[in-house]
């Protein structure tokens, strides 16, 4: 089939511990993230939810990863297109990939249910920071 064609281009050897990794520390940037200390107190004031305790099941947070492991992924594949991948190219990557498909979804979806700014800034910059690490551990490793 024509669009199974694209796996042809797969690099042969594909870096399963970088993106597992990567996949696991946006995911642990997410929960540091919305903590009330750091990002998560504005975030609730933008939502309307000042003191309000948000309870997540533990299945939110299985999705979340499985969810930062599809993306882990997809990075690594792009990123096997960059030879060799060097830090600013893979920092441009992850800032390419951000404005165009992250930030984009979510200022329309936020826009359409009517989400203030300032959460779909909080939101947005979360990808970027989690894209941005992909690129420093796809850097290291």
């Amino acid at each position: 089939m024509f669009f199974l064609d694209i796996f042809n281009q797969f690099p042969t050897t594909f870096p399963v511990v970088e993106t597992i990794l990567s996949g696991f520390v946006a995911f642990v940037l997410g929960i540091l993230w919305y903590h009330p200390k750091i990002m998560g107190e504005k975030w609730l004031e933008a939502m309307g939810r000042d003191d309000e305790k948000i309870s997540l099941s533990p299945f939110v947070y299985v999705v979340a990863l499985c969810l930062w492991m599809v993306s882990a992924a997809v990075y690594s594949f792009l990123a096997g297109f960059l030879t060799p991948p060097a830090i600013g190219e893979l920092l441009g990557l992850s800032t390419f990939i951000w404005v165009g498909f992250i930030l984009p979804a979510v200022m329309i979806g936020g826009m359409f249910i009517g989400k203030k700014l300032m959460v779909m800034a909080v939101d947005s910059s979360y990808f970027l920071a989690g894209l941005y690490l992909f690129a420093v551990i796809h850097d290291v490793l």
